[in-house]
This record gives structure tokens, sequence and C-alpha cells, in this order.
């Protein structure tokens, strides 16, 4: 493996990793957007609630499949203190 082989080999690289750090930057801006998105979303849902009461808003009208990030197991663990995990 002579000099220019090594030159081309080394380009090629530069190449691929330039490409590879185009499309990471494009990932980074479309999971932002995506999140901007969905704070919207939860934003408009918590909107709607308290203009129509939240009788009129449930779970109903929204995707079956998502599911929490959070969930908080409460406890009684005397008469009046609430244990939270």
């Amino acid at each position: 493996m002579g000099l220019p082989d090594l030159e081309q080999s080394s380009r090629e690289l530069d190449e691929k990793l330039l490409r590879f750090m185009d499309q990471l930057e494009l990932l980074e801006e479309k999971r932002a957007s995506l999140n901007a998105l969905i704070e919207q979303g939860w934003f408009s849902i918590s909107k709607a609630r308290y203009s129509m009461g939240n009788k009129h808003v449930s779970s109903l009208q929204y995707a079956s499949e998502i599911e929490p990030r959070i969930v908080i197991h409460t406890q009684l663990v005397q008469e009046c203190i609430l244990f939270l995990k």
C-alpha cells in the first residue's frame, strides 16, 4: 500500500465522516422539531381540558399506545401521611 493509496483511503474516510456528521446534525434538528411538536400537543390538550372541563377531554381522544414517562406510586403510611416513590 503506497502513499497514493493511503491518501485515497484517507480522503474516502474523511468524506464518509463528513456525510455522517451532516446526517447526525439533521437528526438532531428533526428530534428538536419533534420534541417541540409533542410539547405543543400536550399544551393544546391541557388548554382544551381547561376550557372544556376535564370530563370532555379524556384519554380516549388520543392514541392508545402513548405511555407515561414518569409513574408515581403512592402509599398511605399512616392516616394522613402520603408516601411517594
